[in-house]
C-alpha cells in the first residue's frame, strides 16, 4: 500500500498536513508532518504536495507527479545544480509510516476534503 496524490484536486487547504502533524505529535505541529501542501508565488492558484517516503520524495504538481530519490536531491544541491528549494526542509522530516498504528489508515487520506489523496 502507498499514497497517491492528485494535485489537480488539491486546493492547498493543508488538512493533510495538519492531520499528519497531529498524528505524529498529538498536536497541530506542522513541522513534524511528512506531507506538505505548498503554493508558489510565481503562479496564482498553483498548489502542490510533497510527501517524504523512506527513500524518496513524492512531488505532486498539476502538471504531473514526480519522484525524487533523496540521495539525488542532495547530490543536485551539492553539485551546484539548481535544486527544488521546497524539497530541502522535507529532508529533515521523518518518512511517512502510513499511520501504521492507526486502525483508520493514513490520516492524510481520511481528512482530505477533496479526495486529492488516496491509497495506491
Amino acid at each position: 500500500m502507498g499514497i497517491q496524490i492528485d494535485a489537480l484536486k488539491c486546493t492547498g487547504c493543508m488538512a493533510c498536513e495538519m492531520a499528519c502533524g497531529y498524528h505524529r505529535d498529538d498536536g497541530f505541529a506542522l513541522l513534524s508532518s511528512c506531507i506538505v501542501a505548498y503554493r508558489t508565488k510565481e503562479k496564482k492558484d498553483y498548489f502542490g504536495v510533497i510527501l517524504k517516503r523512506d527513500e524518496d520524495l513524492l512531488i505532486a504538481r498539476p502538471e504531473g507527479t514526480e519522484i525524487k530519490r533523496i540521495g539525488e536531491t542532495e547530490a543536485a544541491a551539492d553539485s551546484g545544480k539548481k535544486a527544488d528549494a521546497s524539497a530541502k526542509p522535507m529532508l529533515l522530516r521523518e518518512a511517512c509510516d502510513l499511520c501504521e498504528e492507526m486502525d483508520l489508515g493514513p490520516m492524510c487520506i481520511k481528512f482530505c476534503p477533496f479526495d486529492a489523496i488516496s491509497e495506491a
